[in-house]
């Protein structure tokens, strides 16, 4: 089923941690536990490939607090899979499950095609199934080589003409992506090589054509009778039924919603890449619609952390008119998950389920690397608070320095899981804090860097006169 166009992501929130007093030696609290400027200035000038900048610090001081929430809940005994958490920490994929089923809902009365239907559009004409034998030529061979492929293509054809079934003269195609008996689906008028469509569009029902040439070589065309591929016909016919509806339908959420992009606010959507932690936090209107609606810097950085890294790095980049068009498709996502909201559409209990099943995998390994294992849990379980508090700050110090020495593999706590966890628990990044470390992360590297030896001087080779040997 084809979904409507939509652009999910994951984020973590802005979160809402209390005021921490703060002290200088901080750099971030999470719960009750704190990261010191030390450790982490060491763990950062020790590590292997760490650029010392702010980001890295923030980046870096920002994965402990996620590491150090989601520790902190699996060893006192919360699996974070409740129905509740996994709604939370599965919002990419609730989104789009929802979008899924409104779209069912939509079609399910608009695109309807029942027998009587369906053979009167097969009559009409305008969509047509057709199948195909193809003698690929590529564009640069000899005229020879063409020739030759030719006579093959009439070969074949004066075959079908004599006795031979389509279904024998459709084992001959060099089509590498070859469907049934060399099915095109259903196709339609100005979508294919003119020449091809003009023979497809020439042909009745359960006739074949002459050797027709087109961009890809020689081709021979079959128009089946409807009874021959009614299910493929009816289905191909649906599904392009139902983008026609998709994409008429989006087109007219952005006017039927009012819609607007502030042009104003593009530099600061620019920071999203630059700066998404702040962004995050970012209460800048860059877009408005219907009924008060407000569409903010906040809501672009939420949307964005889901889409691949590089076209995130490209948003400092790319044009004005292109980030333009990127918000007022966000803002069209939001405003079509509010009307499926507002018919009623809910996540079923067996998408829940299943999206459980998922996050206990992911979460089984997040646990696994940072050593939390089943039988740790179990063991830390029956330990006193205390020694539980204690081995939460451990595994995650020792799992962020197995990183730093690539020892360990990467997995980080699942974006919308570390923002639910943010938002049950007091969380802070001390900006003084990062200048800190980053100040004496510096101090750290250069002392290191003293103590190295030198590298050995290696033999200077006297330069290449250009004169011949007179050992020759």
């Amino acid at each position: 089923m084809r979904l409507i166009s939509f652009a999910v992501a994951t984020a973590l929130s802005a979160g809402c941690a209390d005021a921490f007093t703060s002290r200088v030696d901080v750099v971030a609290r999470a719960d009750n536990y704190e990261l010191g400027v030390d450790r982490l200035a060491t763990i950062l000038a020790r590590g292997e490939g760490f650029a010392l900048n702010r980001q890295v610090v923030e980046g870096v001081a920002g994965v402990w607090i996620d590491y150090t929430l989601f520790a902190r809940s699996v060893v006192f005994g919360d699996s974070l899979l409740d129905s509740a958490t996994v709604v939370a920490a599965k919002w990419a994929d609730v989104q789009q499950e929802i979008a899924t089923r409104y779209h069912e809902m939509l079609v399910s009365d608009r695109v309807a095609l029942d027998s009587a239907q369906t053979d009167s559009v097969y009559g009409v004409g305008e969509y047509r199934l057709i199948k195909r034998v193809l003698f690929e030529v590529a564009f640069n061979v000899s005229p020879d080589v063409r020739t030759a492929k030719q006579a093959v293509a009439t070969d074949l054809y004066n075959r079908l003409r004599r006795d031979m079934s389509w279904a024998e003269a459709s084992q001959w195609t060099e089509e590498v992506d070859v469907k049934r008996e060399g099915s095109m689906g259903v196709i339609g008028r100005g979508e294919h090589d003119a020449a091809l469509e003009n023979a497809a569009y020439a042909l009745e029902p359960g006739e074949f054509s002459d050797v027709v040439a087109t961009g890809r070589g020689y081709e021979i065309l079959y128009r089946p009778p409807l009874e021959e591929v009614y299910a493929e016909f009816r289905a191909g016919v649906k599904d392009r039924l139902e983008q026609e509806f998709e994409a008429d339908y989006l087109t007219a959420l952005p006017e039927r919603w009012d819609i607007e992009v502030k042009s104003s606010a593009i530099p600061a959507i620019r920071e999203v890449a630059n700066d998404p932690v702040r962004a995050k936090r970012s209460r800048t209107v860059v877009g408005t619609y219907r009924d008060g609606g407000r569409f903010r810097v906040s809501d672009v950085a939420r949307w964005m952390q889901g889409m691949p890294i590089p076209i995130r790095q490209r948003l400092a980049a790319a044009p004005d008119s292109q980030i333009t068009v990127m918000v007022r498709t966000l803002i069209r996502n939001q405003v079509l998950l509010t009307e499926a909201k507002d018919a009623g559409v809910e996540i079923s209990a067996a998408a829940v389920d299943s999206l459980r099943d998922q996050l206990a995998r992911e979460l089984a390994l997040l646990g696994a690397v940072m050593g939390l294992h089943r039988d740790t849990l179990a063991l830390l379980a029956r330990q006193p608070e205390a020694a539980r508090q204690g081995a939460v700050q451990v595994k995650v110090i020792d799992y962020l320095l197995a990183l730093s020495q690539n020892k360990r593999r990467m997995q980080l706590v699942p974006p919308f899981l570390a923002d639910e966890l943010r938002s049950r628990f007091e969380w802070e990044l001390v900006p003084a804090g990062v200048e800190r470390v980053l100040a004496r992360a510096r101090e750290i590297r250069a002392a290191i860097e003293s103590t190295r030896p030198p590298a050995p001087a290696q033999p200077v080779t006297p330069p290449d006169s250009g004169a011949e040997s007179d050992a020759s």
